[in-house]
């Protein structure tokens, strides 16, 4: 035993000084009791153990130094994890930022020091200050723009315009800080809007559906030198990751001169032309069929992919995506359904450059023959922020469960294993991909709480006492309470809380029942013991995943969901899942 120790130990002094990141350990006074070579390297010391005693503000400059101790102190006080942000100035004029994880020392209930790790994000942040830079550019683009673009909350309050919003409707500032001022509480049409009366339904569905609603000419309730204003309008809804309409975007255009100089009205479909020629989307009309011609296509069409003039003739529905398969997909679910909203598909240019674009597409009939009309959206920015966000979750992730692993690394893996089965498990009942990528999360971080059970009870050989198992079990809320102040888009922090609950209430922190606990967590709590006892322990050898099986099955409809004991059976009884062996993460989708 003596000698695996000291391997462990030299495997753990190995990865702490060859660790790329900058990584320091604080006493609870907040002086540095040690450092890795990169951290040493960095601030310019020979060798880490110079650093011995030391505080923040002998090696960083001010600020960087107060906001280092500030968070130690704060981690340390609260006991919880936390992030911050540190920069540098360096020699050549550039700035090295960092993304700090504080994790607090504890030990008898009491906080002993502070353990960071540093991770340099200079190049992310350079990232992030051009799309800033671009953010600018495109929101004086639309306070500018010669179209009314107005943005309204999902039960109607206004909550932003541009300009030529305001000119349209001829609102002075009195009058749209009256309309900001009033505060609808449930969504429906009043004097300001009746005007849209005929569209009822159909903008009701915008609102609350997230459909996609175009108003090609209407007249307003509004005068204009004692004429009516005509205008035509182009709702469409931005959605939450949970698919509920979070913002309505209308698009405005006066066409009031276009109405009186032709005398009489256009036909719906002379109108869609005139308006697509000024709508900042691409537009177009296209036979029904997987090869099928493209017959017209607006201006912000041709631009958005490259066509001139000429080019833009002989298009055909397979020259758009990336993948020209997709094009017979599309084609496909638009026969079936005579309608598609907002799929997100990658389009290629003509130059070879990809985009990602949201599509719309619906069937209409003119003069026997139908056709699809499409509208095209460039929803590239939208998809980067997203796979910059997803890129965060997954290295925050990653981060916290290398943690658990470093305090606890006789069960190196385990967290993986578990969120693994319970992956299949969901998969088995049938349930919805982003659920599925909320319980690999919970799974993953399911024993993050251990950080604050004392290591000498975690890689105890023999058996533990009462009052350690107590201890223990604490890891379940602990667990939550660092989870809890992330802003995860599932319901991580709740799911680690419930994961050893039982269907009787026998389980532990709350006792509830099945009907109480979150499905994920039902999950999690099968996947969990049949890990555990299947694997090896360092208090014990492996009981056998046979021993597991007739556990959770004999439990079933008592300790555990018997829907869920059932799902885990045919995985390995038909299916033959076995648990992985390797230790290493995958990446969250």
């Amino acid at each position: 035993m003596k000698n695996k120790e000291d391997h462990l130990s030299r495997y753990l002094e190995l990865a702490f000084n060859q660790a790329k990141e900058l990584v320091y350990v604080k006493d609870s006074k907040l002086r540095f009791l040690t450092c890795n070579w990169s951290f040493a390297d960095f601030f310019g010391m020979d060798t880490p153990e110079k650093i011995h005693g030391l505080c923040s503000g002998d090696i960083m400059p001010p600020l960087a130094a107060e906001e280092d101790t500030r968070t130690d102190k704060l981690a340390m006080e609260n006991s919880f994890s936390l992030r911050t942000v540190l920069s540098f100035e360096e020699g050549d004029g550039k700035t090295r930022v960092f993304s700090c994880l504080k994790v607090p020392l504890i030990e008898l209930d009491l906080p002993i020091g502070t353990f960071c790790i540093m991770r340099d994000i200079s190049s992310e942040e350079d990232q992030m200050e051009e799309y800033r830079s671009r953010e600018a550019v495109n929101s004086a683009i639309i306070r500018n723009a010669p179209v009314g673009i107005s943005v309204r909350d999902s039960v109607g309050n206004l909550l932003s315009y541009n300009k030529a919003w305001q000119r349209i409707w001829n609102n002075s500032a009195e009058d749209v800080k009256a309309d900001m001022n009033h505060t609808r509480t449930e969504l429906q049409l009043d004097s300001s809007d009746s005007y849209l009366a005929n569209y009822h339904d159909k903008l009701i569905d915008v609102y609350t559906s997230g459909e996609e609603f175009f108003v090609p000419e209407v007249k307003t309730s509004k005068k204009r030198d004692g004429l009516d204003v005509w205008v035509s309008q182009h709702f469409y809804a931005i959605l939450n990751p949970d698919d509920s309409v979070q913002r309505v975007v209308v698009l405005t255009v006066d066409i009031s001169d276009q109405v009186y100089s032709r005398k009489a009205l256009k036909t719906t479909q002379q109108n869609y032309r005139k308006l697509s020629e000024t709508i900042p989307v691409g537009v177009f009309r296209s036979e029904i069929r997987e090869n099928g011609l493209i017959l017209s296509m607006n201006p912000a069409l041709r631009r958005m992919f490259g066509f001139s003039e000429h080019r833009s003739q002989n298009v055909r529905i397979s020259d758009l995506p990336a993948d020209p398969s997709e094009a017979g997909n599309i084609i496909s679910l638009l026969q079936r359904k005579g309608r598609i909203d907002d799929r997100e598909i990658l389009l290629k240019k003509t130059d070879g450059s990809t985009f990602w674009a949201s599509f719309t597409m619906s069937t209409l009939t003119e003069a026997s023959v139908s056709i699809a009309e499409s509208v095209v959206t460039d929803i590239t920015s939208r998809m980067n922020a997203f796979q910059q966000l997803q890129k965060t979750i997954d290295g925050v992730v990653l981060a916290m469960s290398r943690l658990v692993d470093m305090k606890d690394p006789y069960t190196s893996g385990h967290q993986k294993r578990v969120a693994d089965l319970a992956c299949a498990i969901g998969e088995e009942l049938g349930m919805k991909r982003h659920m599925i990528d909320g319980l690999r999360i919970a799974g993953i971080l399911h024993d993050i709480g251990k950080m604050a059970v004392p290591t000498e009870i975690l890689t105890k050989p023999g058996s533990i006492t009462r009052s350690e198992m107590l201890l223990l079990r604490e890891h379940a809320e602990d667990g939550y309470d660092i989870l809890k102040s992330i802003d995860f888009p599932w319901p991580v922090a709740d799911i680690v809380l419930q994961h050893h609950e039982r269907i009787d209430g026998s389980g532990y922190p709350l006792g509830i029942k099945g009907a109480d606990t979150r499905l994920e967590s039902k999950i999690l709590a099968v996947a969990d013991v049949v890990e555990a006892m299947a694997t090896m322990r360092p208090y014990r050898a492996s009981l056998g995943l046979h021993e597991a099986l007739q556990t959770i099955t004999a439990g079933s409809g008592i300790y555990f969901d018997r829907q869920v004991v059932e799902a885990c059976m045919r995985l390995f009884m038909e299916k033959n899942y076995q648990l992985s062996e390797e230790d290493s993460l995958v990446s969250i989708r």
